[in-house]
């Protein structure tokens, strides 16, 4: 039970930061106002997927347009500055060969090994730069990213098979051999395995290239961001931590606010609006003893606002964390509770 308290504690406490540390997308006029002398500059974030000159945007674009069809790319620029209803004149082309091939009579196996040939040979998928993005070799397992080459190497071997395999049933029949002259058996399962290989091991190189080049990106991105910049420090605004506490809690905490003493700004709410974070903050000299507790003077019921960084506060007492506002709370002059 106590664990589950802490840790909720621990959940309130980090959401308080985060709404009293404001960021520019959140910002009021006073807050505006009080950061406005702060020195700010913009963090340089090189990877940006959404920017089109990134370099994995870049990288992810050339593949794209590399896998854009040559034929399908000139059909689109015929028809582009053409009227009217589409002509795709190489898609046309393409089917009336194949609608006459399909009308020839073949009886004899040497058209159907021209026919695999040209299928083999994919000249309606080729592309700008031959590559595909997956492809499923006879067996049905999947290859992962590819070139289309290696698609063309697998069917051709194919088709190859075929036709020596058939050379050797003609040449084994004036002996009588009905399976061929040479058993091919063997030397088939020999070349489908190669085949396999193949497939598998260019599959393995490409996914492993692949991603070693999107790696090289991201280590010269971070390794180019980190030196652009160099001596940034996030804005005070978001560094900046507000506690608004009761005179009695801060009587009650004071051992601990004396001891960090160095590292936070005593003042009225009033004092704060009156000021500037650069001024209070920025360059401060240490503080004498006498000056540690300066709400002595300062009537009973007015309330102590204690402004820090967030890892001074993230040190604080549990009991002080409950006291965290936003700097809007603080630093507005129409304040809102």
């Amino acid at each position: 039970m106590d664990g589950g308290r802490c840790s909720a504690r621990v959940l309130v406490f980090v959401w308080l930061l985060s709404v009293s540390a404001s960021s520019a997308f959140s910002e009021t006029a006073g807050e505006a106002r009080f950061f406005a002398d702060c020195p700010a500059r913009r963090y340089v974030q090189l990877h940006n997927e959404r920017n089109p000159w990134d370099l994995h945007a870049l990288l992810y674009s050339g593949l794209g347009v590399s896998e854009l069809e040559i034929l399908r790319t000139v059909d689109w620029l015929v028809d582009l500055p053409l009227p009217g209803a589409p002509l795709h004149p190489f898609q046309r082309m393409r089917q009336a060969i194949r609608s006459g091939y399909n009308r020839v009579h073949r009886r004899w196996r040497s058209i159907l090994h021209v026919g695999e040939f040209v299928d083999a040979l994919q000249l309606a998928e080729l592309s700008f730069g031959d590559a595909t993005a997956t492809y499923s070799v006879a067996t049905g397992s999947p290859t992962g990213p590819g070139s289309g080459m290696i698609v063309r190497v697998h069917r051709l071997i194919d088709w190859g098979q075929h036709v020596v395999g058939d050379v050797n049933r003609v040449c084994g029949r004036p002996f009588g051999l009905q399976q061929g002259l040479v058993p091919w058996a063997w030397p088939g399962r020999a070349v489908d395995g190669m085949q396999w290989g193949l497939v598998k091991t260019f599959s393995v190189v490409s996914v492993a290239a692949a991603r070693a080049l999107e790696q090289t990106l991201t280590v010269s991105e971070m390794a180019a961001e980190s030196v652009v910049n160099v001596g940034y420090h996030r804005p005070h605004q978001e560094e900046t931590v507000f506690f608004r506490v009761p005179m009695d809690a801060y009587r009650a905490h004071e051992l601990w606010i004396l001891e960090h003493r160095q590292h936070l700004v005593i003042a009225t709410a009033e004092e704060l609006r009156a000021s500037t974070h650069a001024r209070l903050a920025h360059r401060r000299r240490s503080v004498r003893p006498s000056e540690w507790s300066p709400v002595d003077q300062w009537p009973a019921g007015q309330d102590v606002v204690l402004m820090t960084t967030v890892s001074v506060a993230a040190r604080a007492p549990t009991s002080l964390k409950a006291y965290v506002v936003p700097a809007a709370w603080v630093v507005n002059d129409d304040e809102t509770r």
